[in-house]
């Protein structure tokens, strides 16, 4: 629809179609210099304790601490912390946006799965896959995770040089084909999952009857711009998330320009659709997870419309119906929350939650950030 984006978003189209032809610099150099010189110890101590620990660091590693390190000028510190407690306030209703909405709707596009396709991590662990996006995203939203010691302050980092690990190893596995799909997880597809994980999360919650005073949906999408700061987008792109509205423009041309489905999608699709009847250990927690199944289908159709879920061959279409329960039940409590004035403690309830449920699926083993063999 190249046509129909230049003449909808003008120059927009095309600078973002440069974007997806980009990785990220900084994080690439670091991952060269360190698998020449297998000094990631001096990785490990930077972040840890800061650039200022290492003495005499190795212009790789001063060169993207300096980046992390510095604070961008937008930065707010009041913003973070509103949108990490308006993100806990959603509980465990966030994982199922994320699962039905935002990962399905990435999985529509056949050249930015491809990563995931090369190192068969969704196919073949979704549960586990699943289990450490949750990780991230939990640490990513707690109060002062994104300070500079927090956890997700450290995940985005940590996330972010694994993302440059696989890239690197995909090119040169020779059979990475960039005409046809860009440069393996580049800038533009970065940038659509930092907008997956906040403008689709507002958006899906909203679908289920969450209410938010615009002063919190903008904390929300402030939050996630940091984040995709420490995660390497590049700041051009990042002035996008300005605002919740200007975000909300850019992923409308993002959502025309995507291609279809392939084959790889639908494998992920189709893993990761199926992940809550994969979780159980009890009789009980198995046939919960057979329903929850068909009601994240149901989940799937509501948010992504006939075009997305058809083409990712989803079923149970009549259990899109299911979204009107739960709204009800939604909108009872957030009126009961918004008549109490107990923002403080839904949040902190929901974030016990979701923290429970993401411990769980982790089972005491945590995220390595060691890629995958393609």
């Amino acid at each position: 629809n190249r046509a129909e984006a230049r003449r909808r978003f003008g120059a927009l189209a095309d600078r973002y179609a440069s974007f997806m032809m980009r990785g990220d610099p900084l994080a690439d150099e670091l991952v060269a210099w360190m698998r020449g010189q297998g000094e990631a110890a001096l990785f490990d101590r930077a972040l840890s304790d800061g650039l200022a620990s290492v003495a005499n660091p190795p212009d790789p590693l001063r060169r993207f601490f300096e980046h992390v390190e510095v604070r961008p000028a937008w930065l707010d510190d009041d913003a973070l912390e509103l949108g990490a407690r308006t993100y806990q306030r959603m509980g465990k209703s966030v994982m199922f946006i994320l699962s039905a909405w935002s990962l399905m709707n990435g999985y529509h596009s056949a050249p930015a799965v491809k990563p995931l396709a090369f190192t068969a991590q969704l196919a073949k662990m979704a549960p586990r896959r699943l289990a450490e996006t949750g990780r991230f995203v939990v640490e990513t939203c707690q109060n002062g995770g994104m300070k500079r010691d927090g956890q997700g302050f450290i995940l985005a980092v940590r996330v972010r040089v694994l993302h440059a690990r696989v890239r690197a190893m995909i090119l040169r596995s020779g059979r990475w084909k960039t005409d046809d799909w860009g440069i393996p997880i580049n800038q533009a597809d970065m940038l659509g999952t930092v907008m997956e994980f906040s403008l689709l999360v507002l958006a899906g919650a909203r679908h289920l009857g969450y209410r938010f005073e615009r002063e919190e949906s903008e904390a929300l999408v402030h939050l996630w711009r940091y984040s995709g700061y420490l995660s390497g987008v590049d700041e051009e792109l990042l002035e996008e998330l300005s605002s919740e509205a200007r975000g909300e423009h850019f992923a409308e041309m993002v959502k025309l320009i995507q291609p279809g489905p392939d084959q790889d999608s639908l494998d992920l699709a189709a893993a990761l659709r199926v992940v809550p009847a994969q979780v159980g250990e009890t009789a009980f927690e198995k046939a919960l997870g057979s329903v929850l199944v068909k009601v994240h289908d149901g989940l799937t159709w509501t948010f992504n419309g006939e075009a997305i879920a058809s083409g990712l061959r989803i079923p149970n279409a009549r259990w899109k119906h299911v979204v009107h329960p739960i709204r009800a039940m939604v909108v009872a409590f957030e009126t009961a929350r918004r008549a109490l004035g107990a923002d403080q403690f839904v949040a902190a309830w929901g974030n016990r939650l979701l923290r429970t449920d993401i411990e769980r699926m982790l089972a005491g083993v945590e995220p390595s950030f060691t890629p995958k063999r393609v």
